[in-house]
């Protein structure tokens, strides 16, 4: 899912008068207590009696257990601040506010990680704060989980002093606005994106330090393995994710192959009658685990390289192709900044840089020499337009999924056979999972130049053989 959906920054929410607090029935506490202790002694009882749901009760207790989940941290929080408000955290024998949590949670036989109970503490503490009252609304009404409104505490102290014109009510908004799938990963870009856009100078310099305390380190680990950890600064993960993502495909071989890594010779007719052939006029698919499918990646793209700088080998092609959106100003002023398909915002200085050697894909796309709309005279997608319709997806549309664009077909929403043209708003970009979904029950979809809205209505599609009269 792109970034670029949640710009422009959202509205301020409107905030109540009376902060967070809700009037409730008077005396209804005690109440509500003992209600949801019965609760949580009714999910001690689930275990036991899952196997007697069919497949809607699993997924209603599913979707139950889910809120349940993320909606007693958000309260949790709000419950905390309440403590700290009162002196109850501080008239126990815990340090500070985060022992308090884990005490408790030890208490209840449920212990929480320690990030986790760091992040309730520090919620709660700021929501006590009046400047924090958008975040205070946001928690105790389940807006956002309280890991966004952790990182957009932190994060909104980095943007307030570039952005004069926004109060600090309105920046903590811009984060919470973001598409919830987006998670604390969106908050780091957007960001990013503010600064790139307000204090790209700013920007620059961050990422200059960044990439000065790079590190590359491996040791072994007790079953004999090597560990690589690298921290490397945006502009070069950048590059090495898109270098990886472009080698790390699922190869299906034939069953005679030695794994599923090797995909058959061309020349290899062996068959299943013959003594210890096998039959190759079928595929089997790649057994291996998307980190090893990386792995293998990795390993090549090194050889490759060992290869060229010991004069083995020429350099073929370009470096790794980046797909940035960013307008030609903020490429030839360095002002503003560029954003990958997968969310990361990188400086203009870092694509000025990447322009000389990586092969880059432009945004602007369209013009005279690569037209988008090729109509009916092409049923493939171009380069060209893949290129357009990943920028504006940015991954799978289908609703839920957060498939990356490196995972995604080009598919489109009007069948070829039904007449559909091969072009920007007749294109959706899906995972190979949903792109069998959608044609096995012929949703369709409504797609314009900014994004792409699916109905799953089944049989809509036009021209699929169970379509609605």
């Amino acid at each position: 899912m792109s970034l670029d959906r949640a710009l422009p920054l959202p509205d301020c929410p409107d905030v109540p008068e009376d902060g967070v607090r809700v009037p409730v029935e008077p005396g209804r506490g005690p109440v509500v207590l003992e209600r949801v202790r019965e609760l949580a002694a009714l999910l001690d009882e689930v275990p036991d009696v899952v196997h007697q749901l069919g497949d809607a009760q699993l997924e209603s207790l599913t979707q139950v257990l889910l809120r349940l989940h993320g909606r007693s941290a958000q309260v949790a929080a709000v419950v905390t601040a309440d403590a700290v408000d009162r002196g109850t955290v501080a008239g126990s024998t815990a340090a500070n506010t985060t022992q308090w949590v884990c005490r408790h949670a030890t208490a209840a036989g449920v212990p929480v990680e320690p990030v986790e109970a760091k992040t309730i503490a520090v919620v709660a503490e700021a929501c006590r704060e009046p400047k924090n009252a958008v975040i205070a609304a946001a928690v105790a009404r389940g807006l956002c989980t309280v890991s966004t409104a952790r990182g957009a505490l932190t994060h909104a102290d980095k943007v307030a002093p570039v952005v004069p014109f926004a109060d600090r009510g309105e920046v903590l908004s811009w984060f919470l606005q973001l598409d919830p799938l987006l998670g604390v990963k969106g908050v780091q870009a957007l960001t990013r994106k503010i600064l790139a856009t307000y204090a790209s100078e700013a920007l620059s310099a961050q990422d200059a330090k960044l990439e000065a305390v790079e590190t590359l380190t491996w040791g072994t680990t007790a079953t004999g393995m090597t560990r690589l950890v690298a921290e490397l600064a945006p502009a070069n993960a950048a590059v090495l994710k898109a270098a990886i993502a472009a080698g790390c495909a699922p190869r299906p071989a034939s069953p005679g192959g030695t794994d599923g890594s090797t995909p058959a010779e061309p020349g290899d007719t062996t068959s299943a009658g013959e003594p210890g052939g096998s039959d190759t006029s079928k595929t089997v698919r790649d057994d291996r685990t998307p980190g090893k499918r990386r792995a293998d990646a990795l390993i090549e793209l090194v050889a490759a390289g060992a290869k060229v700088a010991a004069g083995e080998s020429a350099p073929v092609g370009s470096a790794a192709t980046i797909l940035l959106t960013m307008n030609l100003k903020s490429l030839t002023e360095g002002l503003g900044g560029a954003t990958t398909p997968t969310g990361e915002v990188l400086d203009a200085g870092a694509v000025r840089r990447a322009a000389c050697d990586a092969e880059l894909i432009p945004a602007v796309l369209g013009g005279p020499s690569q037209p988008l709309d090729v109509g009916r005279r092409e049923r493939l997608v171009t380069k060209g337009l893949r290129a357009a319709v990943l920028i504006r997806d940015g991954g799978c549309t289908f609703p839920g999924c957060d498939r990356p664009p490196g995972f995604c077909e080009v598919h489109h929403v009007t069948p070829w056979w039904a007449g559909g043209t091969t072009s920007l708003t007749n294109s959706a970009m899906l995972c190979c999972r949903h792109h069998q979904e959608v044609h096995r029950h012929g949703y369709t979809a409504a797609v314009t130049n900014t994004g792409v809205t699916w109905d799953l209505t089944e049989g809509r599609m036009p021209g699929h053989a169970h379509a609605a009269a």
